[in-house]
């Protein structure tokens, strides 16, 4: 008796295991909803620094694996951040440590940050049909001798319009 009610047991949660399976098949046919959007934003800037359009490589580690160096390339920096494309999706919150030549500076700008923001999903491709994601990187700790450095490269460049 115990036997077949083991069995009964054992019936029923492979057929709840089932359909759920199919219920969530049938969810993802249907997608996410879709909106209009009416309006974009047009409100005050919320960035607190001037961003430098610029495209530079960037070394960088995430900080639980220092070992292992990736390559990225910065898309725009402020005294505060930059934007960062990279091969391999990282999220929100992880700690990385950065290192990047400028060009008209002698030594590299090393700085620890934060990922802020991640835009793109694995399916996004670029020319050479590899990944990429758009990661917003807030600076965490940067030397006071690199942040003047990387302060004044951005101020000179800016005046001579390259910025956003």
């Amino acid at each position: 008796m115990l036997l077949f009610i083991e069995g009964i047991i054992i019936l029923m949660l492979i057929a709840s295991v089932i359909i759920l399976i199919i219920e969530e098949r049938r969810i993802k046919k249907q997608g996410a909803p879709r909106g209009a959007v009416k309006e974009y934003w047009n409100g005050k800037e919320r960035r607190q620094a001037q961003r430098l359009n610029t495209s530079v490589f960037v070394k960088y580690s995430i900080e639980k694996k220092p070992h292992i160096k990736l390559d990225g390339r910065m898309k725009d920096v402020s005294s505060s951040g930059m934007g960062l494309v990279v091969n391999e999706k990282l999220y929100e919150g992880t700690l990385l440590l950065l290192e990047f030549e400028l060009p008209e500076l002698k030594n590299a700008v090393c700085a620890e940050g934060k990922v802020v923001w991640v835009k793109g999903d694995f399916a996004d491709r670029n020319k050479t049909g590899k990944r990429e994601f758009q990661t917003g990187i807030q600076f965490l700790n940067i030397k006071t001798d690199d942040k003047n450095r990387l302060v004044a490269y951005i101020e000179k460049n800016l005046e001579s319009g390259a910025g956003l």
